[in-house]
């Protein structure tokens, strides 16, 4: 059977066809909540990470909320790690009197001196070591939906956590 051929006249277009549709979503996963342990890297990389959010607080500072929260990071891998979670991990999320915002609200000078956090340890992370981070943000009055760690910096590579207890699980995960 002779192929199927098409003829086109100069001067008139091809005609396009629409992709097919994508037979699946991507989606990414699901936040972690508060208190969950968040393993990064494979068992035995030499890279390998144990993030924790922890002790999330707010409180009204005029017309806006200070957001103060703890950051656990545990270096489970053989290298060290090198971070400063003052510039990666952000708030994306808040309800207000006027509804849901998003956004990125970062830590600030300002707001860290507000929460009384100073002398903060920046050092990089060892082999075997456990640090808490202590950060503070404002963001217009209202309460914390979510937050980010950016693991990549500005990329799409980020950790994030919505405020609020684990429904499904309690207790820990072994590193």
């Amino acid at each position: 059977v002779p192929q199927a051929t098409a003829t086109t006249l100069a001067g008139t277009p091809m005609p396009t066809l629409p992709p097919p549709p994508t037979p699946y979503s991507i989606a990414p996963p699901q936040d972690f909540y508060v208190g969950d342990a968040v393993l990064v890297g494979q068992s035995g990389a030499p890279l390998r990470l144990r993030f924790r959010l922890q002790n999330i607080q707010v409180q009204a500072a005029g017309s806006q909320s200070l957001v103060m929260w703890r950051l656990e990071i545990r270096n489970l891998g053989s290298v060290s790690y090198e971070t400063i979670p003052v510039a990666l991990m952000v708030i994306t999320s808040i309800t207000t009197a006027s509804g849901e915002q998003t956004g990125t609200w970062r830590t600030s000078d300002a707001a860290m001196a507000a929460a009384g956090f100073t002398s903060e340890n920046y050092d990089p992370l060892a082999p075997g070591s456990t640090r808490t981070y202590r950060l503070a943000a404002y963001t217009p009055a209202g309460s914390v939906n979510q937050f980010a760690y950016l693991l990549d910096g500005e990329g799409g590579n980020r950790i994030t956590w919505v405020n609020a207890a684990n429904p499904y699980c309690s207790g820990d995960v072994a590193d």
